[in-house]
């Protein structure tokens, strides 16, 4: 029977079948050696044994979340704990090579002063979409109309929200929802896996909670093509194949200094420039 892999824990996966009925199974002793199962993967299984014995080729994976097939993912902000841009520009860089929509939803905005949503609007308002939602008011329609007819995964940092915005789109308490550590001011994980909820026409995937994440590994002379708003400048630039780091005439840097790249976000494209150089030279 074919079916879709909704949960994961401790080496059992929650597949739902064709029809609607859920099974709890377990991976044949290949499939566990050859790699992981991701949430979202399509999958053959014997019903009668609960042996999860193929999975199909992805259309697409993304690794931290460990999630597959999606169409969609919303990049959960919020002015507690202090926003990682850095860690939202790398899973954007992720979505892209993936071929799958990224969508920034800033959370929390009953708590924020307007600093959050400007900061936000002038890292992303060129490249991506932006939704502003309070999960404590219950204001995400917004975000429902968007994520209507996708498969959709919430990413971001522990005790942005995630879980809560998903018990507001789903009108009711499906997880645990976390609090800020007192004493480091970070997220305390709460969610501690990826599981598929049905909204609709929409599917939805909780995670948990991270705050770190790599790109894969390429060549960071590539790394720009991944950053939408510098494509227009690249073009213009003297030298084909600029890096916009130390090169002269580079029109990105250019439109930086104008203001039409914002520099904190130029600022963080060289910081993960320098970290891929390094691992390029290092990878064999």
């Amino acid at each position: 029977m074919t079916g879709r892999i909704n949960k994961g824990v401790a080496g059992k996966y929650t597949v739902q079948g064709k029809n609607g009925e859920i099974f709890l199974c377990a991976a044949k002793g290949k499939l566990k050696a050859d790699g992981e199962i991701f949430i979202g993967d399509a999958v053959d299984f014997d019903e009668k044994d609960r042996i999860i014995t193929k999975v199909f080729k992805r259309k697409n994976s993304l690794v931290r979340p460990y999630v597959a097939n999606i169409d969609m993912v919303v990049i959960v902000l919020a002015n507690l704990p202090e926003p990682d841009f850095l860690l939202a520009d790398k899973v954007i860089v992720n979505a892209v090579m993936m071929d799958i929509e990224p969508i920034i939803c800033v959370n929390k905005t009953d708590l924020d002063d307007g600093a959050l949503k400007m900061r936000t609007q002038n890292n992303y308002g060129e490249i991506a979409r932006i939704i502003y939602t309070s999960a404590a008011c219950g204001d995400v329609g917004e975000l429902l109309n968007a994520i209507s007819g996708k498969t959709v995964c919430l990413a971001g940092q522990s005790a942005v929200g995630k879980t809560s915005v998903l018990n507001a789109l789903l009108n009711c308490e499906v997880g645990q929802t976390g609090e800020l550590s007192e004493k480091t001011k970070r997220g305390k994980h709460t969610t501690r896996h990826s599981e598929v909820f049905i909204l609709g026409d929409a599917l939805v995937i909780d995670t948990a909670g991270f705050s770190e994440l790599s790109i894969p590994l390429i060549n960071p002379d590539e790394l720009s093509g991944y950053y939408a708003d510098f494509i227009e400048y690249s073009e213009k630039c003297k030298y084909k194949g600029c890096s916009h780091t130390a090169e002269s005439d580079c029109a990105v840097k250019d439109a930086v200094s104008e203001g039409k790249i914002f520099k904190e976000r130029y600022e963080r494209y060289l910081e993960l420039y320098k970290k891929l150089g390094e691992e390029w030279k290092n990878r064999y």
